[in-house]
């Protein structure tokens, strides 16, 4: 076993901890779910959801990076979602599912990493159960630890 392969795997098997910054793996999740582009649609609001009626397929659009000032191509449901829906009052559903909240959470921040610790004090629910949620076997809509 090759330095990095070992590396790789020792890595794999350690535990997220309260400290762990998680994110949203968009990639893992387009490749695990076919139906990715309209489970998004459902978060648009109400002013955008006519516009992405299904079977529009999805389009690309130039996307700024604020802080670095690239430029680069996004998906259109994505930017609009993350940059406008995600804004609005009321996005982030505390009484709602865990994973659905923590997922809101991630799409309103632009998918910055947060801990269980910083996700509790958005989501109001206790890390340790966000901790024990997040790094189970299973993956939830593409939440993974860094």
């Amino acid at each position: 076993m090759t330095e990095s392969a070992a590396g790789i795997k020792k890595n794999s098997l350690l535990r997220p901890t309260l400290s762990t910054p998680f994110h949203v793996d968009f990639e893992w999740w387009k490749s695990h779910d076919h139906n990715w582009h309209v489970y998004l649609a459902g978060y648009l609001c109400e002013s955008h959801r006519s516009f992405f009626e299904p079977g529009n397929g999805n389009q690309l659009v130039d996307s700024i990076d604020p802080e670095t000032g690239e430029v680069f191509q996004t998906d259109q449901l994505m930017e609009i979602l993350v940059n406008h829906c995600a804004k609005q009052e009321g996005f982030i559903q505390s009484n709602g599912a865990l994973t659905d909240s923590v997922f809101r959470l991630f799409l309103s921040n632009g998918n910055k990493p947060l801990s269980a610790e910083e996700i509790s004090v958005f989501i109001n629910r206790p890390a340790e159960t966000i901790l024990k949620t997040l790094s189970g076997p299973r993956i939830y809509r593409g939440i993974k630890p860094l």
